[in-house]
């Protein structure tokens, strides 16, 4: 009997995700991975699921929203979730080494055999059914097939990351390992002087910028963090935002100190995760000179700031995440409105599984308003007054029951824990039985 056939346009999180949901309810998909055909300045290598942000996936502790949503997916679709298990190198946070996470998801979507990936940029919507998860890298004419099948024209927000370093290039004696708070995992630190930090914040300001042109002076980037430049326009706020970690130790140090963050188990290179900048490459290693520890360093990967189109989910798209005018396609990761690594493994899981279903002649289904997978879908199409933005799971997003006016906050935020774990179990067993 011939496999019923899904499309999955884009090979990061949310494409993988959603390759991995569909074939695991027995689809023959076909992953296009869009940079086949043209390289992404995003990227650095050709590994399927590469992060091109943060390396992590937040915390593990369920009354945290992030937490509760990744208890969730270990049910409705875990198999992204134990690739990154492998990978994992933090406690609390659960910060990925980026590159082992990308060759174990790699390994496991080429060891399915429901899954052929093809290197090949779609020009349009194929025929069938078919989930768009091309994310940053939606290029035209696959953007204006989009455009038509949604019915309604793109959004965009912008989103930034910092600079990475090679370690090795960095003065050694100036790093050093502190508790951000009491309890925590321990964070990497590069102390500089307080002339140092002076001097960064003036180089900053000055160096030439590679900003998109659209992107306005006031324009927050997703997940709401700023340019390093735009901080240091306030001398105090810069000191104290990105600069404001623990002091760091040692003879004569006692000064302000820059945030690293490992991008492998090695601590091999570092992320300068606060300096989020829009500087040309040049302009970034200009800057970062101005801490002596930092003189002679390597950027291994530049930091930069990019655009993400979405579609505005009230006017286009359905709770299943199928798009009103056509229903026979799914919009995934930031093209279905939300942001973060897992918001995009669930809409990637959820637009899989519905594929699935679709291309075997069944209705797409619903996740549960119990579930905060089945909020963030809804929250999508009904967003909070006065959102424009991408969105990130929360737990405004989860219903109040009548049984649970009155009670103190600790009690109605562990029932809606216990109903939403239920409801993803329940919706697991609908959705791969139906």
């Amino acid at each position: 009997m011939t496999q019923p056939a899904v499309t999955v346009i884009g090979g990061g999180v949310a494409g993988c995700a959603a390759a991995l949901a569909a074939a695991r309810i027995g689809a023959s998909v076909t992953l296009l991975e869009q940079r086949g055909e043209h390289p992404s300045p995003l990227h650095q290598t050709e590994l399927l699921c590469e992060l091109v942000g943060r390396p992590d996936l937040g915390t593990a502790d369920r009354t945290r929203a992030n937490g509760l949503l990744k208890a969730e997916l270990r049910v409705l679709g875990p198999a992204v979730l134990e690739c990154a298990d492998s990978a994992v190198t933090g406690r609390d946070m659960l910060t990925l080494d980026r590159l082992a996470f990308a060759r174990a998801v790699t390994e496991r979507i080429a060891a399915e055999p429901a899954i052929t990936v093809v290197g090949e940029e779609a020009r349009e919507l194929p025929a069938g059914v078919v989930v768009a998860a091309s994310g940053p890298i939606t290029w035209s004419p696959l953007a204006r097939a989009l455009h038509e099948a949604a019915g309604v024209v793109f959004n965009f927000a912008y989103a930034g990351r910092g600079p990475m370093v090679a370690a090795g290039s960095i003065d050694q004696a100036a790093i050093f390992q502190a508790e951000p708070y009491p309890g925590a995992d321990p964070a990497w630190y590069l102390a500089i002087t307080e002339d140092e930090a002076e001097e960064l914040g003036t180089r900053l300001l000055s160096g030439e910028r590679a900003v998109p042109a659209e992107l306005g002076p006031e324009t927050l980037l997703a997940e709401e963090s700023e340019l390093a430049e735009r901080v240091a326009e306030d001398r105090r706020h810069f000191m104290t935002r990105l600069l404001g970690g623990p002091r760091s130790p040692g003879a004569g140090r006692g000064g302000p100190a820059l945030r690293l963050t490992a991008d492998d188990r090695s601590a091999t290179r570092f992320h300068l995760a606060d300096l989020v900048t829009a500087l040309t490459a040049d302009a970034q290693r200009e800057a970062l000179a101005a801490a002596a520890a930092l003189a002679g360093t390597e950027i291994t990967r530049p930091g930069l700031v990019h655009r993400l189109p979405w579609v505005p989910g009230p006017h286009a798209t359905l709770p299943t995440l199928q798009l009103r005018k056509t229903p026979r396609a799914l919009l995934a990761g930031t093209l279905a409105g939300v942001i973060g690594t897992v918001e995009a493994l669930a809409t990637g899981t959820l637009a899989g599984c519905n594929a699935a279903r679709l291309a075997r002649g069944v209705e797409a289904l619903e996740a549960p308003v119990d579930s905060l997978t089945g909020g963030l879908c809804r929250a999508v199409l009904d967003p909070p007054v006065g959102n424009g933005r991408l969105l990130q799971a929360s737990f405004g997003m989860l219903p109040d029951r009548p049984e649970d006016q009155g009670r103190p906050k600790e009690e109605r935020r562990a029932a809606q824990i216990e109903r939403a774990l239920a409801a993803a179990e329940a919706f697991a067993a609908d959705v791969c039985g139906g």
